[in-house]
């Protein structure tokens, strides 16, 4: 007696370009908070919800940006062949789906280790391709084999639109990475130590950080976007808080705080302070000679200044204040002459200004 064999299951169509459109309006919105974080310094997040979920502190790292395009809009672009694909059924969206599964659990793993703080409008674009990935690979021996025309729609295409944002997009995320000019007014205070923000403040925050600190490029940055949103009633003066060794003496320590001094010395301070968080995360030293040519330095005068024994002891005594003030975690702040744990911080201000 023959046993009927089950008729094979059919491709998934419109759920899989349904999931795929998904991805592309979830991008989408994303680009949007993206670029409204570093050009509207007042707005706030729809889904920034306390320190853990916050989608500024995603958008302002560094991991926000990748060869010169936003990941919003490679998300939007990768959603938009994944579409095509799928409406065409190709064989070609397996692997492609695949790659955006696993990017994805890349970037949360990024988020929860690099940055402290996960963007419930990511974990969206996440979910999606994950899910996008399990129905393609159920459906995988309904979808047809990958054709030119394939490659060309889904793959082409979109390469190309991601070189044209690559070459004509405005860098606006610059307006943090400030190696093009300081957008505020800037200073020295009668102490040494570099200001930014209000030339006659209301409040005055003392933010002590570390160049190699991933947190600390975070907590900048935010403090960067509240100057802008109170720059006639708030300054930052920036502190120097190395965890590695930098005491007298000892060359191979605090390399980036020399850095950081030397530029400070040739008039170019918050330059350099945004190119070395950009930089310097979870490293021991950076490239001098890169960060001299981005920043508009001349590179022999700053690797001599930075190999200088005297910004070393500069350096210590940097350092050494930070201690002797009492500060000791990265990021750490002073208002007032009282230090202020990092979570009180918001709190603080918003009462203040």
């Amino acid at each position: 007696m023959d046993v009927a064999t089950a008729p094979p299951r059919p491709w998934a169509r419109n759920l899989a370009t349904g999931l795929a459109l998904a991805g592309l309006m979830i991008s989408g919105v994303l680009q949007i908070l993206h670029v409204r974080t570093y050009l509207a310094p007042t707005a706030s997040s729809i889904c920034s919800v306390g320190e853990t979920f916050d989608c500024n502190a995603v958008t302002l790292s560094r991991f926000s940006v990748l060869l010169g395009v936003p990941l919003p809009a490679w998300g939007a672009l990768g959603f938009y062949g994944l579409m095509l694909l799928a409406w065409r059924g190709s064989r070609l969206l397996v692997p492609l789906s695949g790659f955006a599964a696993a990017a994805s659990i890349a970037l949360l793993a990024e988020e929860l280790l690099h940055v402290g703080a996960v963007c419930l409008f990511c974990e969206g674009v996440h979910l999606v391709a994950i899910a996008l990935f399990v129905v393609a690979w159920l459906g995988r021996a309904r979808l047809a084999a990958t054709t030119r025309s394939d490659v060309v729609t889904a793959v082409a295409i979109p390469a190309a639109l991601w070189l044209g944002v690559r070459l004509l997009a405005p860098v606006y995320w610059s307006s943090v990475l400030w190696t093009r000019g300081v957008a505020l007014p800037h200073g020295i205070d009668d102490a040494g130590y570099p200001w930014l923000g209000a030339e006659q403040p209301a409040v005055v925050v003392h933010e002590y950080t570390d160049y190699a600190c991933p947190h600390c490029r975070i907590a900048s940055a935010r403090m960067i976007r509240k100057v802008n949103a109170h720059a006639g009633t708030l300054r930052v003066v920036r502190h120097q808080q190395p965890r590695l060794r930098c005491t007298e003496g000892a060359m191979s320590g605090c390399q980036m705080v020399r850095v950081a001094l030397c530029a400070s010395d040739a008039g170019k301070f918050w330059e350099m302070d945004s190119w070395l968080f950009a930089h310097g995360s979870g490293e021991r030293a950076v490239d001098v000679g890169a960060a001299a040519h981005d920043v508009g330095l001349d590179p022999v005068a700053l690797q001599t200044c930075v190999d200088d024994p005297a910004i070393q002891a500069r350096a210590a005594a940097f350092a050494k204040e930070a201690r002797d003030r009492g500060i000791k975690g990265t990021p750490g702040y002073v208002v007032d002459d009282a230090v202020v744990d990092p979570a009180d911080l918001e709190a603080l201000l918003d009462a203040r200004l």
